[in-house]
């Protein structure tokens, strides 16, 4: 996935995903991202995550969930296109809670 390594290789993003999780602060990751970035950076540790179905083998097997979201202390993770309303709509119950997730969903859909 040539975005993914795109991101993983980028030092800037980096720092501020570290920083974010650090400071305990709300990261997130889609797609390929959470096998391909986040696991070299380290983001994953202590954290159940999933991804992409054909990079769900390279999670480590005691980590790795088949959930479309999970939502694992302040990581989010997702596997990928088909989950991205999913995964958006668990930032705003994060964020404002689950009336505001009634509300977005009752909008848009």
């Amino acid at each position: 996935m040539p975005g993914s390594v795109r991101l993983r290789d980028n030092e800037i993003l980096q720092r501020i995903m570290v920083r974010q999780a650090e400071e305990k602060r709300l990261y997130r990751a889609i797609c390929a991202a959470p096998a391909v970035v986040l696991m070299p950076w380290g983001l994953h540790k202590g954290r159940k995550i999933t991804c992409h179905p054909s990079f769900i083998g390279d999670l480590p097997t005691f980590r790795a969930v088949e959930s479309n979201v999970q939502v694992s202390g302040e990581l989010t993770t997702s596997r990928g296109p088909g989950t991205a309303f999913q995964f958006a709509l668990s930032f705003v119950e994060q964020l404002f809670g689950p009336h505001a997730v009634e509300d977005v969903e009752s909008t848009l859909c």
